[in-house]
């Protein structure tokens, strides 16, 4: 799994038969699970503000991150006070907590502790993403809240869903888990008021090389030549592909799983002798032991605003309701 999704998930593959008898399986618990809130077995709660949630259907890394850099900043600019609520994936510490400027990863995950940094907003952890979102509006009001991913979440009730799709990998063999990469069956899936494609709808500009030790930024000339590199996202070969991009070689490209904890040890087969490259979201994993010659590949996310006017336009209409009631 660390280099991608199985070979079976990909598109025009066919799971094999074990796989097919699991996902019967785990579809069938899904839809009970999801009659259950629809029927109200299971309480569902509804916030005095709108909720957005930007989630996937599919497992693993599609550029939710990237997205929610572009679109937290247009929602500030309708002057909209925005908080994020977020599980904090990987995270050890299971409380629901504020992140803070000197959270670590084991508190609040890399995710959160990456928007942290890049966009200064409000954002509570926790797997209780109700517990999270009613933390967060006791203790630091908002007009809206967005959920980092969330898709299944159903307690917290949700006014605007986008769905963020990897362009390149789409949605596999379109088989449910574990024959496939789908978290649940078609005829039941969540219906999206927006989908957007990673690659195709927008896309990453690299912007400058940040060395983790220091902060410094330097332009992308700075760097040229051999490099060893290493990423723990969702779709490790879309960074490599980058780098190549860039006019860089790959002497060593180590794909992790996504998410995946580092330590100090982990890099024993760095000799110094190359650069070595990451994501800024690897970063924030390895900030406290890394080297000198350890660069971030910092990137700006480049959308068209126009593709966001509905969701815009959707949170004015639910603010302008709220307010009447």
């Amino acid at each position: 799994m660390k280099s991608g999704w199985p070979s079976f998930w990909l598109q025009g593959q066919k799971p094999p038969l074990w796989a097919r008898l699991l996902e019967v399986l785990y579809c069938a618990l899904i839809a009970v699970r999801r009659w259950a809130y629809a029927q109200g077995l299971f309480k569902t709660t509804r916030l005095p503000v709108p909720v957005l949630i930007v989630g996937n259907r599919v497992v693993g890394g599609t550029g939710k991150t990237p997205l929610l850099m572009a679109l937290i900043p247009l929602l500030q600019a309708q002057g909209w006070r925005v908080g994020i609520v977020s599980r904090g994936y990987g995270r050890k510490d299971k409380r629901v907590r504020f992140v803070k400027a000197d959270s670590t990863t084991d508190q609040v995950g890399d995710e959160p502790l990456l928007l942290f940094a890049q966009l200064g907003v409000p954002i509570v952890v926790g797997s209780n993403r109700v517990a999270a979102a009613q933390k967060l509006l006791a203790e630091s009001p908002v007009d809206v809240i967005v959920s980092d991913d969330g898709w299944q979440h159903w307690a917290l009730g949700r006014d605007l869903v986008i769905e963020v799709v990897d362009a390149a990998r789409g949605y596999g063999n379109g088989h449910c888990l574990p024959a496939g990469p789908l978290r649940e069956a078609v005829p039941i899936l969540p219906n999206a008021h927006l989908t957007l494609y990673n690659g195709k709808d927008f896309s990453l500009k690299p912007q400058c090389w940040r060395n983790i030790k220091t902060g410094e930024c330097v332009s992308l000339a700075n760097l040229s030549g051999r490099v060893a590199a290493l990423a723990g996202i969702g779709h490790p070969q879309r960074f490599f592909d980058t780098l190549v991009a860039l006019g860089l070689t790959l002497d060593k490209s180590l794909p992790l799983s996504d998410h995946q904890a580092m330590i100090a040890a982990d890099f024993d087969w760095d000799d110094a002798s190359l650069p070595v490259i990451m994501t800024a979201k690897d970063a924030v994993r390895c900030a406290h032991f890394a080297r000198s010659h350890w660069w971030a590949l910092e990137v700006t996310t480049e959308i068209d605003h126009d593709l966001l006017l509905p969701v815009i336009e959707r949170i004015e209409y639910l603010l302008s309701m709220k307010r009447e009631d």
